[in-house]
C-alpha cells in the first residue's frame, strides 16, 4: 500500500500552461477577467497605473499554479485588487523564495501567511522583525493546521503536544506553525526532518521517515485532488491520510505588504476594505466553494 502511494504521488503532477481567467462579480454583474504570461508569472489588469509584484507559493486547495483556476485565493487576490484599480503581477516560487523578494523589498506583497507575531525575526535582515519589513492585513479565512498521520499509526494523542513530542516530525522549511510546537522546535525538543512543500511531507510520511507531518490536510489532500489518477486511486490515497484530533490550532490567512513599497499604507487600506466588505456580505464562504468545485470532483 505505501509503495503504491509513494509511486503515484511522484507521478501525479501535472501544470496548466496557461493563465487562468478570474471571475468576480461587482453590483450583481458577473465579470471575467483575461490574464496573461508576464515576465516569469501572470499578469491582470497590466494598464494600471499602479501594478503590484505579489510572490507565492504553490500551497493548493488555497493557491496554485496547478490548478484549474490557479485557487480560490488566487481568484480572491486578483479580483479585490483590480476591483481597487491595481494591475496584479504575481509569481510563484517555493515559500522560503518568496519571503526573500518580500523580506527585501523586492515585491510588494507575500501571500498567503499565518500570523506573523512581533518577535518573529526576518530570515534575511537579521537585525529586523518580519513585521518591521512588512504590515499584516486583515485575516481572511484558512483552515486547520494539525498533526497529521498514516491511518494504521499505533501512537496515542491527547490533544497536547507533549503526548507526541517524541515522534518524529515532518516540517516545512520556513512555515511558521504553533508557538508552542516553533519553541519546542527550536530548543531541539523536537526530532524534525524539514521539507520544502507539503509535497514533499507526504512522502516523508509515506515513505516512513517521519511519523507525524505538521500541515494543513486540506492542503495535502489537494495535492492528491488535483492529480491525473483515478477517482479510485484518489480515494484509496486520501483515506491512507487521518489528522490526529483536536487540531493544533485555527490558522487564519494573511496578506503581508511590504513596508518598502511606495504608498503601503493606501494598498494595505484598500486590501483591508475589500476583506471587510467580503465579511459583512458574509461572501467568503459562497466564493470560496464555487471556486473549489471548479476543479475538485470525485463523483
Amino acid at each position: 500500500m505505501r509503495i503504491f502511494l509513494i509511486v503515484t504521488l511522484f507521478i501525479s503532477f501535472f501544470t496548466y500552461a496557461d493563465p487562468a481567467p478570474v471571475s468576480y462579480t461587482v453590483d450583481g454583474k458577473n465579470i471575467t477577467l483575461p490574464g496573461q504570461k508576464y515576465e516569469s508569472g501572470y499578469g491582470y489588469n497590466l494598464d494600471a497605473d499602479t501594478v503590484l509584484r505579489m510572490v507565492t507559493l504553490n500551497w493548493p486547495p488555497y493557491i496554485d499554479d496547478n490548478l484549474c483556476n490557479k485557487g480560490w485565493l488566487y481568484q480572491l487576490t486578483v479580483s479585490m485588487l483590480v476591483k481597487r484599480g491595481y494591475g496584479v503581477h504575481i509569481e510563484f516560487y517555493p515559500w522560503a523564495r518568496a519571503v526573500r523578494e518580500a523580506e527585501l523589498g523586492k515585491a510588494d506583497i507575500l501571500f498567503p501567511e499565518y500570523y506573523i507575531a512581533d518577535d518573529v525575526l526576518s530570515e534575511n535582515i537579521l537585525t529586523k522583525t518580519r513585521n518591521q519589513l512588512l504590515a499584516l492585513s486583515e485575516p481572511i479565512p484558512g483552515g486547520d493546521l494539525s498533526f497529521v498521520a498514516l491511518k494504521d499509526h499505533t501512537f496515542d494523542y491527547d490533544g497536547s503536544i507533549n503526548s507526541v513530542k517524541n515522534r518524529v516530525m515532518g516540517v516545512v522549511r520556513s512555515y511558521k506553525n504553533s508557538d508552542e510546537l516553533d519553541e519546542l522546535i527550536n530548543e531541539g525538543k523536537i526530532k524534525t526532518i524539514v521539507a520544502n512543500s507539503e509535497y514533499q511531507l507526504i512522502h516523508l510520511l509515506l515513505n516512513g521517515r517521519v511519523e507525524l507531518i505538521v500541515a494543513d490536510l486540506e492542503v495535502l489532500k489537494s495535492s492528491i485532488y488535483k492529480s491525473l489518477l483515478s477517482n479510485k486511486d484518489k480515494k484509496m490515497m486520501l483515506n491512507a491520510l487521518v489528522a490526529l484530533s483536536p487540531s493544533i490550532e485555527y490558522k487564519a490567512l494573511y496578506y503581508e505588504i511590504s513596508k518598502s513599497t511606495a504608498n503601503w499604507q493606501s494598498i494595505l487600506a484598500d486590501i483591508n476594505s475589500e476583506i471587510a466588505n467580503m465579511r459583512k456580505d458574509n461572501a467568503f464562504e459562497s466564493f470560496i466553494n464555487n471556486k473549489k468545485q471548479q476543479c475538485y470532483n470525485l463523483g
